[in-house]
């Protein structure tokens, strides 16, 4: 009697820590392409791809929230920014954590950067810093850096 106990009890601690660790695994994946609209202008998109149970946030939130998104271009002689980043129409809600009301995306969301093109076969270098949670979990913030060739027309 007391081998099954142990046994069940074995198996259900196992399974628990399995169904656990798949949850905390679902990372934000990205893939950033440049779109051409002449020989002169572009667009950085940047696509995000968020797990079933996971919200990423997103850009404006207080900067009085731990809560960080943000995107980095290097300079390079070969473009120049225009504008800022562009994103769609967030969702909001209060979170208990830090107690303030936050604006964040599920499913999939794409940002956008407009620029100039000044130079022929320069690289666009970038990072872009996100934080998601789920209901139960936050992942501290994390990077994901981005190189997007421009070769010419």
């Amino acid at each position: 009697m007391n081998k099954l106990a142990i046994l069940l009890i074995t198996g259900l601690m196992i399974f628990c820590g399995y169904s656990k660790g798949q949850n905390s695994a679902g990372l934000v994946t990205w893939e950033c392409i440049l779109k051409r609209k002449s020989p002169d202008e572009g667009e950085i998109s940047m696509k995000a791809k968020i797990p079933q149970g996971w919200r990423m946030y997103a850009l404006g939130n207080s900067p009085k929230s731990p809560i960080k998104m943000n995107f980095t271009f290097q300079p390079d002689k070969s473009y120049e920014l225009v504008g800022k980043v562009g994103q769609p129409t967030p969702r909001t809600k209060f979170e208990k954590v830090p107690g303030i009301p936050v604006t964040y995306f599920e499913n999939d969301v794409e940002f956008s950067q407009r620029i100039n093109i000044k130079g022929k076969n320069g690289t666009i270098r970038g990072t872009i810093e996100f934080m998601q949670c789920s209901d139960e979990i936050c992942i501290p913030p994390q990077e994901f850096g981005f190189a997007l060739k421009i070769l010419s027309l």
